[in-house]
């Protein structure tokens, strides 16, 4: 059987192709803003394009993020934290927590012994924007988000930066480059801003198991990122090769169900 999946995010658009448990193909782009649908119907050809397929090849097309509704060719709809558990449960069978962190919202989404969602907790001490303020503090910096996670850490010597508002992060980040900071030691401030943050999330209801946790969303792929909010919960994430996908599998997984 073959199924597709589309993530509709913030930032960006993705797409899954699946057949019988295997991932085809993978495709992304901006989200296109106002045009989402747009956005999404290129990601699906592209898609499709690499998979050597044809749309009517699919049998079933499912979409997930917060421009869902904007896919019109989807069959169905299904909320992120649906799809985030879908995708975690696929890759990691032990897995009992996924956290979902992303342009626009941090999830942490509990799994009982069974699979099924037992809690969802979201955005708790305004953890919402952290991958866009990091993008826009990045640029700011003269820097690129790669840059910012491969960049090696550094005391920060006291140096903080707020970690309630990204707003609040952003102007403290600018006044410490204006004191002329060395940017390894400003960029390591955000990261742990940014951790303690999402952090808080964690630990807001259930805290997840320390081994059984996976981390998902374009915020996995920020090495810095991670060795931050590692050190600060105690949690060793399983994170795939391709975390940004996640949605769209768990979107495609269950298209197959």
């Amino acid at each position: 059987m073959i199924t597709g999946g589309i993530d509709i995010g913030i930032e960006a658009a993705k797409a899954v192709v699946l057949k019988d448990g295997r991932v085809m193909s993978r495709s992304s782009a901006s989200s296109g803003g106002s045009d989402r649908g747009a956005s999404a119907e290129k990601v699906w050809h592209e898609a499709l394009k690499s998979a050597g397929l044809q749309a009517s090849d699919v049998q079933k097309v499912v979409a997930t993020g917060q421009g869902k509704y904007d896919v019109q060719f989807a069959a169905e709809q299904v909320v992120e934290p649906v799809a985030a558990a879908r995708a975690a449960q696929f890759l990691y069978p032990s897995a009992r927590a996924v956290v979902d962190a992303g342009a626009d919202q941090v999830r942490l989404v509990i799994l009982d012994a069974s699979g099924k969602i037992d809690e969802v907790v979201l955005n708790q001490k305004c953890a919402a924007g952290i991958g866009i303020f990091l993008r826009s503090v990045a640029r700011r910096l003269g820097l690129s988000l790669e840059e910012i996670g491969r960049m090696k850490g550094s005391k920060t010597a006291g140096l903080s930066v707020n970690d309630s508002c990204a707003v609040f992060a952003e102007l403290d980040a600018m006044a410490l480059a204006q004191d002329e900071i060395p940017t390894a030691q400003i960029v390591q401030a955000i990261r742990e801003a940014m951790a303690t943050r999402i952090n808080s999330v964690l630990n807001d209801k259930v805290v997840p198991g320390k081994d059984t946790t996976v981390l998902v969303g374009g915020l996995a792929k920020n090495e810095g990122i991670v060795k931050a909010l590692e050190k600060c919960s105690g949690i060793k994430f399983m994170i795939p090769d391709q975390p940004e996908f996640a949605g769209a599998l768990g979107a495609a997984l269950i298209a197959a169900s």
